[in-house]
């Protein structure tokens, strides 16, 4: 080594080991296989040069240089070689499992089911067409911590099964245990709710090797109703945004389209709605009931007819009631079809609509009849059914059967009016127009208040369950105020007149007046054989009421939320706090009573 080295590793004894990959790097010719290091100062660089130039090993200690890094690139090709190699060996030793057909065939199937279900997916997503960010939001979570902090108080308090609570899940445990041959007489629908509890137990005792019945206690049965009534949210939202686009703006009528952030306050408020909300808190079908009656509707105006189909035959399971909401769905089907052509645009007299209607379905029968193929075979399923049945009704057919109550018809109008206070207050600055429509045309007046004073005095129907049962709010309403005399009834017959004449003119302007037949004649074919006066059969006519009227005004809509926050909370109370004692129970009917709907 010569001098200027020596001394440069006196003045820095660490550079024993940089020297060298100087020198490789300034005596390489070839730059760009050499490695980079940090730039020198020229001085550093005349240094290093005239030290190669002057040193006699100078060419041995590059030679050393070049030999090393030759010896390295040929361990990291033969490295490289050798990893091909071995992929080629297990390729070729793989390549009969991998290249068979089936295997190829698995692959591809699995690959398209995977693009479907991502497909179904965004197009849920976007027929949903939730808002990114909206303060309806926290209304909705509250709802929800608030409807789950009311469960848990009425399952700390009430720790059996209570009313017809009894009955389901005594049944729907049953079915959880796998006793399917079991049958409770005292039930009257058919086993839709407990085939579902019992689906969702065996699955849940699959997966974590639980006994099935630890899924089917009260508590678990009841949350179920909670998990239905967050998709009946979802359901109903789905719905407001496809009939919000079919509004007409009638700044006479009130009537305007709606945004999507106003269709999701719609829906929660419709959420809310206290016959529904309370429920949703007891093990009862009402609200699985809702949901695929909803569902089926959601699927028929997007043109999904099979799935409509399907989600109204399960709800026929749920109440057998629900097949006159199948006929329904399909009749809309066709309707939807008449007013897209526009035909009926330009006639507003009922019998020209009819007649159009009836020139229409004619005409393209077969098309119907093929497009409508799915809900007619669940009809003929159902007619199949009764025959073999004997009736419509399962189990207990003597407190069921069928009757002429027509008055019922005039108790969901009083109901319609009670719950929708808000809306009809507003109306009272757009009914004049109705009214007066119908002021000079006295035989249409006349004509309802003597249908309506003939039904009350000859169908009035009196159940023995609404004069014996003194838990249920109706016991109360009958007594204080339907029935406090004979003759309240004929006084409250303007207020029914009223409310008909404000439904009949909003369904009427949204839609045809063959669409708006149609709601009355399903409404009376629901309500008008049951002998009982039961507010719970009123859910499913009100509720596909508002739907079809959504509210666009948020004030209307925030009172209507808080008069049916009021009620709920009213309700939840009493049913706590407000018990008495029968003298004479049996194990069906243990104390303390409580009130409910």
């Amino acid at each position: 080594m010569s001098s200027s080295d020596d001394t440069l590793l006196q003045q820095n004894p660490t550079t024993r080991h940089v020297l060298p990959k100087h020198r490789a790097y300034y005596s390489s010719s070839d730059d760009s296989a050499a490695p980079t290091t940090p730039t020198r100062r020229s001085s550093d660089r005349v240094q290093v040069t005239r030290s190669r130039v002057s040193s006699p090993s100078s060419s041995e200690e590059e030679g050393a240089c070049k030999r090393h890094e030759e010896e390295h690139r040929e361990r990291r090709v033969k490295r490289s070689q050798e990893k091909s190699s071995n992929r080629r060996k297990h390729a070729r030793s793989s390549s009969f499992v991998f290249d068979h057909p089936l295997v190829h065939h698995a692959r591809t199937s699995s690959y398209a089911m995977y693009q479907q279900s991502v497909d179904i997916a965004r197009n849920t997503i976007s027929e949903l067409d939730l808002p990114a960010s909206s303060w309806c939001g926290f209304f909705a979570a509250a709802m929800l911590a608030v409807t789950l902090g009311e469960v848990v108080k009425i399952n700390n308090a009430q720790t059996n099964p209570y009313m017809d609570e009894v009955f389901h899940v005594r049944q729907a445990q049953h079915f959880c245990a796998g006793n399917w041959t079991v049958w409770d007489s005292k039930i009257t629908t058919l086993p839709g709710l407990y085939l579902l509890n019992a689906v969702i137990a065996h699955c849940a005792g699959f997966m974590t090797g639980k006994p099935n019945i630890e899924y089917c206690s009260l508590e678990k049965l009841r949350f179920v109703n909670i998990v239905m009534s967050v998709l009946i949210f979802v359901v109903m939202y789905t719905i407001f945004r496809k009939l919000s686009r079919r509004l007409k703006d009638d700044p006479g009528l009130g009537i305007q389209p709606i945004h999507r952030t106003c269709c999701m306050m719609n829906s929660l408020v419709l959420t809310c709605f206290p016959l529904l909300y309370f429920y949703n808190l007891l093990y009862y079908t009402d609200v699985g009931s809702v949901l695929f009656v909803l569902a089926s509707y959601s699927c028929s105006i997007r043109n999904h007819h099979l799935k409509s189909a399907m989600l109204g035959a399960i709800s026929v399971l749920f109440r057998q009631t629900n097949i006159i909401w199948v006929g329904f769905t399909a009749g809309t089907v066709v309707i939807r079809d008449i007013e897209n052509r526009g035909l009926l645009e330009h006639c507003d007299d009922f019998f020209s609509q009819m007649e159009i209607a009836v020139k229409v379905i004619l005409r393209y029968f077969w098309q119907y009849l093929l497009l409508l193929l799915p809900y007619l075979m669940v009809l003929a399923g159902f007619g199949v059914f009764i025959v073999l049945n004997g009736g419509i009704v399962v189990g207990d057919k003597s407190a069921h059967t069928a009757v002429l109550h027509f008055p019922q018809f005039l108790y969901f109008l009083l109901f319609l009016t009670a719950f929708s206070l808000p809306h009809m207050i507003q109306r009272l600055r757009h009914s004049h127009l109705t009214v007066l429509y119908y002021v000079f045309k006295p035989v249409h007046v006349l004509l309802f208040f003597m249908s309506a004073v003939l039904a009350l005095y000859f169908f009035r129907y009196e159940h023995p369950y609404l004069l014996a049962d003194n838990r249920h709010y109706t016991f109360y309403i009958w007594r204080k105020i339907l029935n406090r005399t004979s003759y309240t009834m004929y006084y409250l017959l303007p207020v029914c007149f009223y409310t008909f004449l404000n439904i009949v003119a909003l369904l009427s302007t949204v839609h045809s007046k063959f669409f708006t037949l149609l709601y009355f004649l399903c409404v009376a074919s629901q309500i008008v054989p049951q002998g009982l006066l039961e507010f719970r059969y009123f859910i499913l006519p009100y509720l596909l009421y508002r739907l079809h009227v959504p509210q666009h005004s948020w004030v209307v809509l925030f009172l209507e939320l808080c008069q049916y926050t009021v009620i709920n909370l009213v309700t939840v109370k009493i049913f706590l706090n407000k018990t008495f004692d029968w003298e004479i129970t049996d194990s069906l009917t243990p104390n303390p009573q409580r009130f409910m709907w």
